[in-house]
């Protein structure tokens, strides 16, 4: 019997796009980091799997060797897979993996006894207004057998007094298909593809403005709903509006009100049933990255290693009995560090932390000069340099990714990762010099690593300076 069962993985981001074929496959492969080399990362494509109309199931490597982000259509999309697996005994041998159609056949099933459900929404009017009415939710149940794709309609509750999406109408949320199951691919999968990254307005948008020229298909929601009336609090307590002016129409020169407009990401539960058994995953849907070959410095994997890890980086024997992996973690740390860079107009950031710390200053009655002189002064233009402080950042971290360079920095100053390196969970809501630098986190102060990361340098230093003379 199938003992248990899962869904692989747990959690996957699409992302959206308006071409009809897929974004190839690719991994990361080490970092140009000779000297002459670019400094970027390097993708690396890797075969693919391709699904035609009626669900068969292909292997192949992308055209030309290089894996292709945006055709003549615009960007491709991002279309995860999962893939059903489990543990079972058979004829008293126990086994776990992909579950596959010689699985189901040892236990008398068929594709047709595995059943999928999938249901997303698109909750941001919803989340503002907090009207029932303003979900957008969409729905699709599917057997096993059943391999055409099947699309995700997006609607308003039937029960909805006010509607956004009125009925008879729909905002597309993107579709599912099963693929086949063959001999040379006999896993059970699903595919999720998200919707083309188009917005949708209600039918008087252009009474209102002329700001968001959309076509006339895309302009049917209800002027009615209460999104379209919506305006944001400015209570400083309230999540739905932190920060301010997420929505159209929120600024000063739009009026502050609602325009109603609607995109068409979402998220959702990917749940399959095969039996008495039950599995459950979640997709997200993002807009497209319009920076792959640019890592971030913290990512969701950091934010979950976090979370699960973080009291192993405090004990001293982790760093001491790992010291090669520590270092190349820091590394990579720090390559990624590079590449974020590569991605942020730090000038424009500096400016911006600028203005902050000088509204701060001015909300408590302190020193304007002092809140000015945290961030980055006005650099001395460089030759040809259009952004210099970018370019300078540019330039330090490169160094930085160099292993050996970084070694000698913290044997020279010790003192460096505490003086240039923003702890977390400080609630320090002054912008400063210390990295990383001017970026704005998601909870309005300014942006730090997770405790894992800082606390992986603070030993991780503490381990290169262990033989060093005071002084030296």
């Amino acid at each position: 019997m199938i003992e248990k069962m899962w869904l692989y993985p747990p959690l996957a981001f699409a992302r959206l796009g308006p071409s009809p074929d897929p974004c190839e496959n690719y991994r990361y492969g080490p970092n140009d980091l000779n000297p002459r080399g670019t400094g970027k990362t390097v993708a690396l494509p890797v075969p693919s799997l391709v699904v035609a109309a009626d669900g068969t199931l292909t292997e192949r490597l992308p055209q030309g060797n290089r894996a292709r982000f945006k055709d003549e259509h615009g960007f491709r999309p991002i279309c995860p897979f999962f893939e059903v697996h489990g543990s079972w005994v058979i004829d008293g041998v126990r086994g776990d993996g992909p579950i596959t159609t010689e699985v189901l056949d040892a236990f008398g099933l068929t594709p047709a006894d595995v059943r999928w459900k999938v249901e997303v929404a698109n909750l941001k009017a919803h989340h503002c207004t907090r009207a029932e009415d303003d979900r957008i939710d969409a729905a699709v149940e599917v057997a096993g057998n059943q391999h055409q794709k099947r699309p995700l309609e997006g609607r308003s509750p039937q029960s909805a007094a006010r509607p956004l999406v009125p009925p008879g109408r729909h905002v597309p949320l993107g579709s599912v298909q099963i693929p086949q199951p063959s001999a040379a691919f006999p896993e059970l999968r699903l595919r999720f593809t998200p919707a083309a990254g188009l917005v949708y307005g209600p039918t008087n948008l252009t009474q209102h403005t002329t700001r968001y020229p959309l076509p006339a298909e895309q302009l049917f929601l209800s002027p009615d709903s209460r999104w379209c009336e919506f305006r944001e609090t400015n209570d400083d307590g309230d999540p739905r509006t932190a920060p301010s002016g997420l929505y159209a129409g929120a600024s000063e020169e739009d009026g502050g009100t609602s325009f109603g407009l609607v995109d068409d990401v979402c998220d959702g539960l990917v749940t399959v049933t095969v039996g008495e058994l039950t599995a459950r995953a979640r997709i997200v849907v993002t807009p497209p990255d319009f920076a792959p070959d640019r890592r971030p410095f913290t990512s969701l994997a950091d934010g979950l290693t976090d979370r699960v890890k973080r009291a192993e980086v405090r004990d001293p024997a982790y760093v001491s009995g790992n010291q090669q992996l520590t270092a190349l973690e820091v590394r990579d740390l720090f390559e990624r560090a590079l590449e974020a860079m590569d991605s942020v107009n730090v000038d424009a950031q500096n400016q911006r932390a600028t203005g902050e710390n000088i509204r701060n200053a001015q909300g408590e009655g302190s020193s304007i000069a002092e809140a000015r002189a945290r961030t980055f002064p006005a650099p001395v233009p460089l030759a040809g340099i259009t952004l210099a402080l970018t370019e300078r950042g540019r330039r330090k971290h490169r160094r930085f990714s160099a292993l050996e360079v970084l070694e000698d920095l913290i044997r020279e100053q010790p003192n460096f990762i505490a003086q240039f390196v923003r702890p977390p969970a400080s609630e320090e809501r002054w912008y400063d010099r210390r990295m990383p630098v001017a970026v704005r986190g998601s909870d309005a102060f300014p942006m730090h690593l997770t405790r894992r990361q800082y606390d992986l340098l603070v030993a991780w230093a503490r381990s290169v300076r262990a033989n060093v003379q005071e002084g030296s």
